[in-house]
């Protein structure tokens, strides 16, 4: 039987590896068939808020990934011994979760990043996880992140956790910008009946 200790070292990889192949597939799969490009963010000048949130990504992933093959990277970052990593990693599982089962609910309306204007493919999505939250993607991805500070508390999962939430409140101000703008009053109606967050 595979402890939790264990679960918790490797499963972070593990889904990390996962939602970049399950994100990567989804990408080809629109833009083959729907001819979709889910790239929004490659059409625009990138700001310093999507910097920040990628370098952070970059290095909390890196990170998860490199703790099951170099466990002597926690004494480097001053990471604590995890004291409920089985919390920690159902957090994880749930977070990948939930962006994986907006993505589809989304279909070809999903991007990343904000396009320029709205194109013929994207509509307000306002059903399945989106009836409770008007940004389940990041929810998942702050639950992520928040699973990675109790399998390996320390510094780099504290920091990630803070700058990840600090970062994505202007870049969801953004989104909502372009959604006012691209939907109108639709929009407008679905954000009295939907609350941001939770």
């Amino acid at each position: 039987m595979i402890s939790v200790e264990t679960l918790a070292l490797y499963g972070p990889a593990l889904l990390i590896a996962g939602a970049i192949i399950w994100g990567a597939a989804r990408m080809i799969y629109l833009w083959r068939a729907q001819g979709v490009s889910v790239l929004a963010v490659s059409g625009r000048n990138r700001t310093a808020t999507d910097y920040c949130l990628a370098a952070t990504a970059i290095i909390l992933d890196a990170y998860l990934c490199l703790r099951p093959f170099y466990p002597e990277i926690d004494t480097f970052v001053f990471t604590t011994t995890p004291g409920l990593p089985g919390t920690g990693l159902i957090l994880m599982v749930v977070g990948v979760t939930v962006a994986i089962i907006c993505q589809l609910g989304m279909g070809s309306a999903w991007r990343i990043g904000v396009p320029e204007e709205r194109e013929t493919s994207q509509s307000l999505v306002t059903t399945g996880l989106h009836a409770y939250s008007r940004n389940p993607i990041y929810v998942g991805i702050m639950l992520f992140i928040i699973g990675s500070a109790f399998i390996a508390p320390g510094p780099i999962t504290t920091l990630s956790t803070i700058a990840t939430w600090l970062f994505l409140q202007p870049l969801v101000k953004g989104e909502e910008a372009f959604m006012a703008d691209a939907f109108g009053e639709e929009y407008q109606i679905y954000c009295t009946r939907v609350r941001r967050w939770l």
